[in-house]
């Protein structure tokens, strides 16, 4: 449960680690992201509850990070046990303080409970808004 939270926090707030092929070191993390595309899916029984959980952190982000330009929340259409959410920020430091609020941590204890196995996420650097 410990080590689901965890991967959760990181796919959340922290930049992913990816290895170099056949290096077996960590690839350099890119300095300039300010996107998130993350993919959680729900335990079995749980979707209502996934659902409900990212509804409320999506009014939190909204509520406690000014630097927060967009916050969506997604369903597969082919699998609606799997939910994405797509975040875009101003700025790193935006990115640095996502989920850095009392109440966004407290929710974070919950998600393990509602998750099935690891968040699947990239980080992406905006170019250009569209209409």
């Amino acid at each position: 449960m410990k080590l689901i939270l965890t991967a959760a926090l990181l796919a959340l707030s922290l930049p992913l680690v990816a290895a170099e092929p056949g290096a077996g070191k960590p690839a350099a993390q890119p300095s300039a992201y300010n996107t998130m595309f993350v993919k959680f899916r729900a335990r079995p029984g749980k979707s209502q509850e996934m659902r409900a959980f990212w509804l409320e952190m999506q009014k939190e982000v909204a509520r406690s990070e000014p630097g927060a330009v967009q916050y969506d929340l997604l369903v597969m259409a082919d699998d609606p046990e799997v939910y994405v959410i797509i975040e875009r920020y101003k700025d790193a430091a935006a990115v640095a303080a996502h989920g850095q609020s009392q109440k966004a941590r407290a929710m974070f204890a919950r998600l393990g409970d509602l998750m099935e196995g690891a968040p699947e996420g990239d980080r992406m650097q905006l170019i250009s808004a569209g209409p």
